[in-house]
């Protein structure tokens, strides 16, 4: 039975939808994250895009075109996208559709660095980003240009950012992950990412919890500002209230979380789905 507070969203949803044209959408920066193998990225964006009351088309373009265009255009989105200030000046954002497990700090299994890094959880299972990037000689941790970690990581990266603590890839890549095979090869020594999507390159890669990281992450569609793209926002947002209170769905959100983090993440989403746009 869907929870009441969401049920309110869901009635005030509904009724604007019966004023409103299906709108087509046109999805972008999705394909490789359609195709992944494994994960429920691509399952969940499968089922919301089935679900979506209007046609949809998926258009392959790298992602740093992607955003530029969707800027442009009228009726397209990006899916799994945090949702930040910055981000909000240029696009319209859904409702979250899912949430992912904190960023995690990723290190090779041979490293040198794990009895420093070790040292550091002593204090805390949780080190601090800061600390770490303040250690002389230090690691140098590999960052993605256009990706957001979190507003305090953020932050503390872009102070940073030209530290020599700190590499940063400019040019985006086509598949999440995409520093992983900078670590493998030693060009860098350590990164920040999701756990599951870090083991699907290499299951022996290590973990460290950071003390600055989101708990949990809220994943939105991005989509293009004006009348077509507050259309298709609306009509996400329909499909993805009607999805979250589905317990199969729940689940398959759910499955990138930490058991320990499940129920956390769940009151968080389900909480975040209260705020209408």
């Amino acid at each position: 039975m869907m929870q009441p507070y969401l049920l309110c969203c869901y009635i005030v949803l509904l009724s604007s939808f019966n004023n409103i044209n299906a709108e087509p959408v046109i999805i972008v920066d999705a394909v490789a994250l359609l195709q992944a193998p494994t994960g429920n990225e691509a399952q969940i964006l499968h089922q919301l895009l089935a679900a979506y009351p209007a046609q949809y088309s998926i258009t392959d373009i790298s992602r740093n075109r992607a955003r530029e265009w969707v800027k442009t255009a009228e009726n397209a989105c990006i899916p799994w996208l945090k949702k930040t200030t910055t981000r909000e000046q240029d696009f319209l954002f859904s409702l979250p559709y899912m949430v992912e497990d904190a960023l995690q700090l990723v290190v090779p299994a041979d490293s040198r660095w794990h009895s420093t890094l070790q040292t550091l959880q002593q204090h805390n299972p949780h080190i601090s980003l800061l600390q770490i990037l303040s250690l002389k000689p230090g690691p140098v941790i590999g960052i993605e240009i256009n990706r957001s970690y979190g507003e305090t990581l953020d932050q503390l990266l872009s102070q940073r950012q030209s530290s020599w603590s700190i590499y940063t890839r400019t040019t985006s890549s086509n598949e999440t992950g995409s520093m992983l095979p900078m670590l493998q090869r030693g060009f860098i020594d350590a990164t920040l990412e999701y756990r599951k999507v870090a083991q699907r390159t290499d299951s022996s890669l290590r973990f460290y919890s950071l003390l600055e990281a989101e708990p949990v992450n809220l994943v939105h569609f991005a989509c293009s500002k004006g009348e077509r793209g507050q259309r298709v926002v609306n009509l996400l947002n329909q499909v993805i209230l009607s999805k979250s209170q589905q317990p199969d769905y729940q689940q398959l959100v759910l499955q990138g979380i930490k058991g320990a983090n499940q129920q956390l993440a769940l009151q968080i989403w389900l909480k975040a789905l209260t705020t209408v746009p």
